[in-house]
């Protein structure tokens, strides 16, 4: 498989990740999502104080790491190596602020239609119009974050989704308690499924509260 297949595939199940966060969001109850995995019960929740107390301090020395390596480019820097290339990342944002538009003047016409109590079959049309802008939105943020991956803002942000997956997932033995006692125990445990599992749980719980 060449680059642009890999890359395509990487689309295609973004993509199929966002169609799916409407059902993940009906999980979050009392700020947590519980969830079943290999006949054990699990969930993941809101950092406590000293939680996030943790996560600073963690973020904090990673961002010192990253910022002495002189391998690993900013955003802006990165962006400008791009361009030498002939991609312009920055007209990823363009077209995506052209979609923003198209998007919202069908939305008014699809409202006007609904005031009209004009026909289903024309309010179809004009839904079905709004989720091929919406997936080719998708399409276009993933492109720009594929080629992103690697700048220091990105790999700080990846990090930083790590370790709040560490920090927030607990597991059902007893009564709730943490499931990793210490980054060491996460970074070294060999279940990735689970891990993967919880991480998709844990981004959304804490950017949908």
């Amino acid at each position: 498989m060449d680059n642009r297949e890999q890359e395509a595939t990487k689309i295609v199940d973004e993509m199929n990740k966002q169609m799916e966060l409407s059902k993940l969001e009906e999980l979050i109850k009392d700020n947590k999502i519980t969830f079943e995995y290999k006949d054990k019960q699990y969930r993941v929740r809101l950092l406590n104080l000293k939680e996030k107390e943790e996560l600073d301090t963690l973020r904090r020395k990673k961002f010192g790491q990253l910022i002495q390596d002189k391998d690993i480019l900013l955003e802006k820097d990165l962006i400008e190596q791009y361009k030498l290339r002939g991609i312009d990342i920055n007209d990823i944002d363009e077209q995506v602020k052209k979609i923003d538009i198209e998007e919202k003047a069908i939305l008014v016409q699809l409202g006007s239609a609904i005031a009209k109590n004009e026909t289903e079959m024309i309010l179809k049309e004009q839904e079905d119009k709004v989720k091929e802008l919406r997936i080719k939105k998708q399409v276009l943020f993933t492109q720009k974050n594929l080629f992103l991956t690697y700048s220091l803002e990105n790999q700080l942000l990846s990090y930083v989704a790590e370790i709040i997956t560490y920090l927030s997932l607990d597991v059902q033995e007893d009564g709730w308690k943490r499931k990793f006692n210490s980054i060491d125990d996460f970074i070294n445990y060999e279940d990735e499924n689970l891990i993967s599992l919880a991480a998709q749980y844990s981004m959304l719980l804490q950017y949908s509260i």
